[in-house]
C-alpha cells in the first residue's frame, strides 16, 4: 500500500507575482533594491529575500522592463537605482489584464464553493 507523501499545495500562490509588483512600484518612483523590498511587503504583501529580488531585477533588466544606473551616495557606497521602461509599462498593463482575469476565475470559484458548502 502506497502512502500519500506529497506536500500540501498552496493554491493561493500566484507564480511570478513579484514582477508586476516591482513594475507597479517603479511606475510610481525609481527606487533602490532595499526600497523595493520594503515596498513589496508594504504595498503588495510580498515578502522577498533580497538575493531573490536582485536576481529578479537582473532578469527584468535583461527583458528590458526596467533599467538601472549607479547613483552616487553622500554616505556609503554607490547604489543601483531602478526605473521602469516603456516596455515595462506595457508588461505591467498585460499583467494587470491577466490578474483581473485570474481574479474573476477565483471569484467564480468562491461563489461555487459557497453554494455547495454554505461557507462565508
Amino acid at each position: 500500500m502506497r502512502k500519500d507523501i506529497s506536500k500540501p499545495r498552496n493554491f493561493g500562490y500566484v507564480e511570478r507575482f513579484v514582477e508586476p509588483c516591482v513594475l507597479l512600484l517603479l511606475s510610481k518612483n525609481p527606487s533602490h533594491g532595499y526600497g523595493l523590498m520594503e515596498g513589496l511587503e508594504k504595498h503588495c504583501g510580498e515578502k522577498v529575500d533580497i538575493g531573490n529580488l536582485y536576481r529578479t531585477l537582473r532578469k527584468m533588466e535583461k527583458n528590458q522592463w526596467i533599467k538601472s544606473d549607479w547613483e552616487k551616495g553622500n554616505i556609503g557606497p554607490n547604489k543601483r537605482k531602478y526605473e521602469i521602461t516603456g516596455k515595462g509599462k506595457g508588461t505591467l498593463n498585460e499583467a494587470y489584464i491577466s490578474l483581473k482575469q485570474t481574479q474573476s476565475l477565483i471569484n467564480h470559484f468562491f461563489i461555487g464553493y459557497k453554494k455547495v458548502f454554505g461557507k462565508k
